[in-house]
């Protein structure tokens, strides 16, 4: 069994909690069934971090309001962290935030997208050119996924395969070897939390990208949440090692 370590990057807002959890509950429940038997959360945007790589099995960095090129010494600090672990080969999993972030720190290029935000459940082509799990044989060839971003990876970072993408998100899921696999999307959002998050972004992203993306989950709920967390479940089951 294997030890996760959450690099926490931001929070939910304080009245979603007592409905949702904290942030890091969503990706516990999301690695339930899985080879994780232990979870450590490092609050870094709160500058509460991981010494060392080896501390847990496997890392995740989470989503964020931020973005990657914001002069935040937090930001830095997970950057570095993240260059560590990729140095020993430590496995290594991006979600949104977190995808970006893992591109910038290796070497890519991350801006906020000239096409707006990518908001709802979008669909993207699954390309099937990797051994992480997308090669099942049950893998759709199209993907469709909840996703709430502004932010995208412009070009990956060294030595990346891009998995699957679309015209808006050429770039939406992306690995490297068998040690990093990194995700435009949220699956760790159920659609219900989605709702009531981009509802909070109506004055930002306007009335009609909200009810477009309301309206993408009234008719693919969840869409392929479960196939990529099953993903998901296999990539760390592949570096389950004997305690």
């Amino acid at each position: 069994m294997m030890k996760l370590g959450i690099l926490l990057c931001d929070d939910h807002y304080p009245d979603s909690i007592p409905t949702y959890g904290h942030y890091d509950d969503a990706f516990k429940r999301m690695f339930q069934g899985s080879v994780i038997s232990h979870y450590e959360t490092y609050r870094c945007f709160e500058q509460h971090y991981p010494a060392q790589p080896n501390e847990c099995d496997i890392w995740i960095v989470t989503g964020s309001k931020w973005g990657v090129y914001d002069n935040e010494p937090w930001i830095r600090s997970v950057s570095e962290f993240v260059q560590r672990c990729h140095a020993q080969s430590r496995p290594l999993i991006g979600v949104c935030f977190g995808h970006q972030l893992i591109h910038h720190a290796l070497g890519g290029e991350v801006t906020k997208s000239d096409k707006g935000w990518g908001m709802g459940v979008y669909p993207i082509d699954n390309l099937k050119n990797t051994q992480q799990g997308f090669t099942q044989p049950d893998a759709p060839n199209a993907l469709n996924l909840i996703a709430c971003h502004q932010d995208q990876v412009q070009e990956p970072a060294p030595a990346f395969s891009v998995i699957a993408g679309s015209d808006f998100c050429p770039i939406a899921i992306t690995a490297k070897g068998q040690y990093v696999l990194t995700m435009q999307c949220h699956p760790e959002f159920t659609p219900d939390f989605l709702v009531q998050l981009v509802e909070r972004l109506r004055d930002k992203a306007g009335n009609d990208t909200v009810d477009k993306a309301i309206e993408s989950v009234r008719q693919f709920g969840g869409g392929d949440r479960d196939f990529v967390i099953r993903t998901l479940h296999q990539f760390v089951a592949q570096h389950s090692r004997v305690a």
